[in-house]
């Protein structure tokens, strides 16, 4: 699946924001309580937290990958407009000085 440069930007920095949150609200609850805060949330509310972070991780890597594929083509495709530019240029012959 492609997306766009612009997606795979919104997208990345969509994921590192929810990531970062999540890792923030996780710290300030350690910070909070600690241990007695882990014995108090249910299994389900700790396996939503742990979804929700290896999502984030997923959506940093697929659109990690899609922005370097994105401006990969981007490279090639102006190094193929210089390279078409000077053999254009390279044809043209110099005007010769007496």
């Amino acid at each position: 699946m492609q997306v766009s440069k612009r997606m795979a930007i919104h997208g990345l920095n969509i994921s590192m924001a929810v990531f970062t949150g999540l890792s923030a609200y996780g710290f300030l609850l350690y910070f909070k309580g600690g241990s007695d805060v882990a014995k108090a949330t249910s299994l389900l509310t700790t396996l939503s937290y742990l979804a929700a972070i290896a999502a984030c991780i997923a959506g940093i890597g697929f659109f990690g990958v899609q922005l370097d594929r994105r401006k990969s083509e981007e490279r090639l495709e102006e190094e193929a407009r210089k390279a078409a530019e000077a053999a254009r240029k390279g044809r043209r012959k110099p005007v010769k000085e007496a």
